[in-house]
């Protein structure tokens, strides 16, 4: 069993298609298959079969893939440790990020790092949180920012850096007032995030716990076009103090204070449960640490309640 053969198959667990594995390891669908059909006599297995069109793994194949996969992030870290020892000064970090918080926190973070370790090269992928903890999983990002409460579900990743991180109710209609009872949102029209994401699954138990029941007249999967619809006057959402700081500064957005005790979250940065952090990623990991954002400040107890009283 080698390398190659190893890559090709779960490449082909990943797309479903000889097809599109040997594009990406830029070989032929003849040699492609030929390491998948060496895999399958060297485990005495069928590994994969063909259903509507699409190539799955079979439950043989599915009971392989981690073991597989695990090989695969075992060659990178032996490969990543000697690059380090060969240049202790160089290296590599892929970090994951939702896109609102690539575009206003993680730049500050980037510059510090990149201004003490001009020779690490850093590639950020953005996505949603299942999408990323999917691309850590997998081998593709060292290290990726999502909600505390997700990567605690998960057995594959551990947490390594965590920060409070308060939520609020945000308006922008000129008649809202900033001091309000709650009671007095009842009727506001709210625009929340998308149902099933974890976000949307965080609010829904917050207000569930205030026993307000908003009267929701669209959703969205994105936070900047919540803000944008907020800005047009639409509505009313409960959104990231870090997200509306500059909204609120220039008056754009008010991030309204009523009687009920805030809502305060944990932001992560999480990393795959493995022997090895190559050097890159454990200096990005401790500047990390200390990044004191506006409206995202580090917190040491990862036991913290996701409501605390004000």
């Amino acid at each position: 069993m080698e390398m190659r053969e190893i890559r090709s198959f779960v490449l082909l667990a990943e797309t479903g298609s000889i097809q599109e594995a040997a594009e990406r390891t830029h070989l032929s669908p003849a040699a492609v298959h030929k390491h998948l059909k060496t895999l399958e006599h060297e485990f005495d297995a069928q590994l994969y079969a063909k259903h509507q069109g699409r190539l799955l793994l079979t439950d043989a194949g599915k009971i392989l893939l981690p073991f597989m996969k695990e090989i695969l992030r075992h060659k990178e870290s032996a490969s990543i440790a000697l690059k380090e020892w060969r240049d202790s000064d160089s290296g590599l970090v892929r970090v994951g990020a939702g896109p609102t918080f690539s575009t206003y926190l993680l730049p500050a973070l980037l510059r510090r790092y990149r201004r003490r370790f001009p020779r690490v090269e850093v590639f950020i992928e953005t996505g949603t949180g299942d999408h990323l903890l999917e691309r850590l999983r997998s081998g593709h990002l060292d290290l990726a920012f999502d909600l505390a409460v997700t990567a605690r579900d998960d057995d594959a990743v551990e947490p390594v850096a965590l920060w409070q991180a308060p939520l609020g109710f945000i308006s922008g209609r000129p008649e809202i007032p900033i001091h309000c009872r709650l009671r007095d949102l009842a009727k506001a029209p709210f625009i929340l995030y998308q149902q099933g994401s974890h976000i949307e699954r965080l609010i829904a138990r917050y207000l569930d716990q205030l026993n307000f029941r908003p009267t929701v007249v669209m959703r969205s999967d994105s936070a900047e076009a919540i803000k944008a619809m907020l800005r047009a006057g639409l509505g009313v959402s409960v959104l990231f103090l870090w997200n509306i700081t500059s909204d609120v500064r220039s008056r754009a957005l008010s991030a309204i204070r009523t009687e009920a005790p805030p809502l305060v979250s944990q932001m992560a940065l999480v990393k795959l449960r493995t022997s090895y952090t190559p050097e890159a990623v454990s200096r990005f990991i401790e500047l990390a640490r200390r990044m004191d954002w506006k409206n995202l400040h580090p917190a040491s107890a990862p036991g913290m309640a996701l409501i605390h009283q004000a």
